[in-house]
C-alpha cells in the first residue's frame, strides 16, 4: 500500500496529461478563454522574461532534466539492494510521472493553441480563386519581385538589430487580423547548443513554449533569417499550424519596405511555389546564386538518416495535435495566399461573419 500511495501523484499526472490530450474542448473556449486569455497572459509575462536571457533557457532545462533523471535512476538502483526489477517498476512508473508533467506544462503553456481554429477560417479565402491562371500569375509577380528586390536587399547594409526591428514592424498587425486581441510581444531569436542537431536535421527554427524562446539556425544565411523568424513569432503569437505560421511569415516580409526583409519573403515563397510554376519561371543570375548559397548551406551538414527521422517524428507529432495535413501543411499557406484578398496594407480580408 505504501508504494501505491509514493506513486499516486505519478498516477494522477498520467491521467491528467492524457485527459488534456483526448478531451474536447469547446474552441470558443480555446480562442476566447485560452488563446486570448491564459495563454496571452502567460506570454506576455514570460516573453520579454525570457529574452533578457542570453543563453537558451531551453538548453539549461533540457540537459538539467534528462540529466536529472538519469542521476535519479543511477542513485535509486543503486540503493534497491537487489531488487532492481522492483525498483526499475517504481523508477518506470516516477519517469512517466514526470513525463505528464511536462506533457501538463506543454499543453497550458502552449499546445492548446493548437485547437484554434485555423487561419483559413479566418480570413476572405474563396477556394474558387484557387485556379492554375491565379496561381500562375501569384507565381509570375512573385518571381517578378524577387528579381526586382535582389539587388536592393544585397545592397542594403543594416545590422541585425535594424533588421530585427523593421521586421517587427511589419508583424505588428499580422496577428491582430487573424484574430489575437493582445500586443504579441516578439521574443529574441537565440541559438541552441544543439544546433549540430538542426543542421543535420534540416529545422529552421522552434519556439520552445517551455522556456518561452525562439530559437534559429544559426547556420541561416541573411536573407534566409527575416521570414523564419517571422514564423517563428507566429507561434508565439499562438498559432500552432506550421501553414499559418508559414502564412504570417510571409504576410510579415511582403509587407515590408525593408528590401532585405521583403527579400526575405519572396525568397521563401518562391521555395514553396509548385514545381511546375519555377520551370516556367526564370530568376535573375543574382537570384539564383542565393539559392545555391542556401543549397550548399544546407547540404554542408545535413545528414539523410536524421533528417529523415526528425521530420517522420514531427509529422507523427503534427498530427496528433490535430494538424492533419502533418508536415504538407508547410507548403499550404501559398494556397491561402493565392485564394485571399489582401487590402493596402497587404493584410488578408477578414471573412465576413
Amino acid at each position: 500500500m505504501t508504494a501505491v500511495r509514493r506513486h499516486l501523484i505519478d498516477v494522477a499526472l498520467i491521467i491528467a496529461a492524457i485527459v488534456l490530450q483526448v478531451a474536447p474542448i469547446p474552441r470558443d473556449w480555446i480562442e476566447n478563454a485560452y488563446a486570448n486569455g491564459v495563454y496571452a497572459g502567460l506570454a506576455r509575462t514570460f516573453v520579454p522574461l525570457s529574452s533578457r536571457v542570453p543563453f537558451s533557457i531551453g538548453d539549461v532545462l533540457l540537459f538539467g532534466i534528462v540529466g536529472g533523471v538519469i542521476a535519479y535512476w543511477i542513485v535509486q538502483l543503486r540503493r534497491s539492494r537487489g531488487r532492481r526489477w522492483q525498483a526499475a517498476a517504481s523508477l518506470l512508473l516516477r519517469t512517466a510521472g514526470i513525463v505528464g508533467l511536462l506533457l501538463i506544462w506543454f499543453y497550458v503553456s502552449w499546445a492548446l493553441n493548437y485547437r484554434r481554429a485555423p487561419v483559413i477560417a479566418r480570413v476572405a479565402y474563396d477556394p474558387a480563386r484557387v485556379t492554375a491562371a491565379n496561381v500562375s500569375a501569384f507565381s509570375r509577380r512573385i518571381v517578378d519581385d524577387l528579381n526586382r528586390t535582389a539587388p536592393r536587399a544585397h545592397a542594403e547594409n543594416e545590422s541585425r538589430s535594424a533588421m530585427e526591428a523593421a521586421l517587427a514592424r511589419a508583424f505588428e498587425p499580422v496577428p491582430g487580423r487573424l484574430g489575437d486581441r493582445w500586443d504579441v510581444i516578439v521574443s529574441r531569436p537565440k541559438t541552441t547548443i544543439v544546433q549540430p542537431w538542426f543542421a543535420a536535421a534540416g529545422i529552421g527554427g522552434q519556439w520552445d513554449p517551455f522556456a518561452y524562446e525562439t530559437i534559429v539556425n544559426a547556420d541561416f544565411l541573411p536573407y534566409e533569417l527575416p521570414f523564419a523568424l517571422a514564423h517563428e513569432w507566429g507561434h508565439v503569437a499562438g498559432f500552432g499550424d506550421e501553414s499559418d505560421a508559414n502564412l504570417i511569415g510571409a504576410l510579415t516580409c511582403l509587407r515590408s519596405d525593408d528590401p532585405l526583409v521583403h527579400y526575405s519573403g519572396l525568397f521563401w515563397t518562391y521555395g514553396f511555389l509548385p514545381d511546375s510554376e519555377r520551370k516556367n519561371l526564370k530568376v535573375s543570375a543574382l537570384v539564383y546564386a542565393d539559392l545555391i548559397a542556401s543549397r550548399d548551406r544546407f547540404y554542408q551538414h545535413y545528414n539523410p538518416k536524421i533528417y529523415s527521422f526528425q521530420w517522420f517524428t514531427y509529422d507523427k507529432y503534427l498530427r496528433a495535435n490535430r494538424v492533419s495535413a502533418g508536415v504538407v501543411s508547410y507548403s499550404l499557406f501559398v494556397q491561402v495566399l493565392v485564394g485571399t484578398p489582401l487590402d493596402d496594407m497587404g493584410l488578408p480580408l477578414a471573412r465576413s461573419r
